[in-house]
């Protein structure tokens, strides 16, 4: 009974001696990162001039290219008129309008011959000019652009070490003869005059 013992005591450590751990499959190296994913949406602004056939519910738009579209000035299917930003004053005015996704109703239509002019707020003065640039005195904007409704400043800013440039895009909530005010990316109203000199 001994001699049993130790044969199964012997066998067992044997037994125990020859197996070997199975290795636990080890995960890969798996690195969570923060992905940020940059949708760039390509600008739908269509530039021109408005043309005679422009009245209260259509606008006749002649693009640069010289193909003539007829927007309607309310949504037909939503019933939400489009922004109108400026005054339709003179059929040389150059406008930049953008478009529903049916393609004939107005979204926005700013007049930018009207935008291109000298406006000064409480902080100083800027001049919109025609080819992309603004000459500034007291504001850090140095060039603008309308994309797809919004207008973009470019602002740049001297640090110790270097010059930082920024874009902001921004909204214009009235834009008149007088008068300029753009919603920044804060939310807050920056309001502009016209200068006279």
């Amino acid at each position: 009974m001994k001699k049993a013992r130790n044969l199964i005591a012997l066998l067992a450590l044997c037994a125990l001696a020859g197996c070997k751990p199975t290795p636990k499959e080890q995960p890969q190296n798996v690195v969570e990162e923060d992905t940020v994913v940059v949708t760039i949406v390509p600008d739908s602004t269509l530039w021109g001039r408005l043309g005679e056939d422009t009245g209260m519910s259509t606008l006749q738009f002649i693009t640069n290219r010289g193909d003539t579209m007829d927007i309607y000035r309310t949504n037909q299917y939503t019933g939400e008129d489009g922004l109108l930003l400026g005054e339709i004053r003179d059929l040389k005015d150059r406008f930049a309008i953008t478009v529903a996704a049916d393609g004939e109703s107005l979204l926005t239509a700013v007049n930018v011959s009207q935008l291109m002019q000298r406006w000064q707020t409480e902080k100083g003065r800027m001049t919109i000019e025609n080819d992309g640039t603004v000459t500034s005195q007291d504001l850090p904007y140095r060039s603008w652009q309308l994309w797809n409704g919004h207008i973009l400043l470019t602002s740049t800013q001297q640090t110790e070490y270097s010059t930082v440039s920024r874009t902001d895009t921004m909204d214009i909530v009235t834009l008149d003869r007088d008068s300029l005010i753009i919603r920044d990316h804060l939310n807050q109203l920056i309001k502009f005059r016209k200068t006279r000199n």
